[in-house]
């Protein structure tokens, strides 16, 4: 790369520090082959273009032509670490640097989960966030926890409006059953409980991400992280608790403790995608119990020797948390099902394509 090879000044690309590059980042940016690439970090997306953070400030940049076939999960995501350059008047992302981590979620094409989407990349720690102002959603959680084992960062589960449950113990007690061990932060932003854990885990050169439900109070959290009100706030419905997006668009921002945070819109479906390892993490329970079953592949129903039955019978595993894990394993068995039918389809109209190119070049 041309900076690299001319040895520019160190002390320019250090600006890029505060958003968490290091010697990795630094080493795997020299090995492109174009002389115009620069590094920076995608801050946000909208509109169809990236806010792209570079040691000579941000630029809005468009992706380039290249990027026109790519697969969605491919394309730059607010986290990435991506070469830009100059393009025909315009700056454009020429490459995205391998990730160290994705949170991917299945979205909805014709009513089905048809491409991952990368909501953060680049991420050490997934604040999972859940308000106490209600009974925390136990059943989104364990999904939750999934995409976040498989992403590749560490989940943390981040209670949110502590001062409006009556029983706070208890609802702790509740979340860690399901957690497996997974830390669990009480925060409360009124009165500012939980508030210094957060910024301890956003130490410097970390990098965060907030994922949650609409109006379980992320955006009043980053604000108190951030110690101003940038993020604006709305009131939830008193029936359901339930708020309206806030954040309109996944932003990176730096954070007073030295972390970096991606502040994520309400996700309102969190569809699984490729989540075996996640799974395996999430409901490591029940994964243990399976292990012991007396047939490999044992469906945990009427089978001889199956020992998650025999936990369920005996009190010690939960049957709403085992009819979770068969729900979020058949959800990614007929992912795999309609992969393998898509496959097939392009593998045969490849096929016939040859066939009718063959046959034009024979009447020749």
């Amino acid at each position: 790369m041309l900076w690299h090879a001319t040895g520019v000044d160190r002390e320019l690309f250090d600006a890029l520090v505060p958003y968490g590059w290091d010697d990795g980042w630094r080493a795997l940016a020299a090995d492109s082959d174009d002389p115009q690439a620069r590094p920076g970090r995608v801050a946000r997306i909208d509109r169809g273009r990236s806010t792209v953070v570079t040691a000579d400030g941000p630029v809005r940049v468009a992706l380039a032509p290249a990027w026109r076939d790519a697969d969605p999960v491919d394309l730059p995501a607010v986290g990435d670490w991506v070469l830009v350059a100059d393009r025909d008047d315009d700056v454009a992302v020429t490459a995205v640097l391998p990730r160290r981590s994705a949170f991917v979620r299945g979205t909805s094409l014709e009513g089905d989960v048809d491409r991952g989407q990368v909501v953060a990349a680049n991420v050490d720690l997934v604040l999972l966030v859940q308000s106490l102002a209600e009974a925390p959603n136990l059943r989104r959680l364990e999904r939750e926890l999934v995409l976040a084992w498989e992403s590749g960062a560490t989940p943390v589960v981040v209670l949110s409006k502590a001062d409006l449950c009556d029983d706070v113990a208890a609802a702790v007690t509740d979340v860690e059953r399901v957690v497996l061990g997974t830390d669990v932060v009480v925060t409360s932003a009124v009165r500012g409980d939980g508030i210094a854990a957060l910024a301890r885990m956003a130490s410097a050169g970390r990098t965060v991400a907030f994922v949650g439900a609409s109006g379980v109070g992320k955006s009043t959290l980053v604000n108190r992280l951030l110690g101003d009100e940038s993020r604006r706030t709305t009131e939830v419905r008193e029936h359901d608790q339930r708020g309206r997006h806030t954040t309109t668009a996944r932003e990176l921002v730096v954070l007073p403790s030295g972390g970096i945070l991606v502040d994520t819109p309400g996700l309102r479906a969190l569809a699984l995608w490729e989540a075996d390892e996640g799974i395996e993490r999430a409901f490591a329970d029940v994964t243990e119990l399976a292990s012991r079953c007396r047939f490999r592949d044992c469906a945990h129903g009427t089978e001889p020797g199956c020992a998650v039955r025999d936990a369920v019978e005996a009190g010690t595993l939960d049957p709403d948390r085992l009819a979770s894990y068969r729900r979020l394993v058949a959800e990614l068995d007929a992912q795999d099902a309609r992969a393998a039918v898509r496959a097939r389809s392009e593998r045969d109209r490849a096929i016939r394509l040859a066939q009718r190119a063959y046959r034009k070049i024979r009447k020749r």
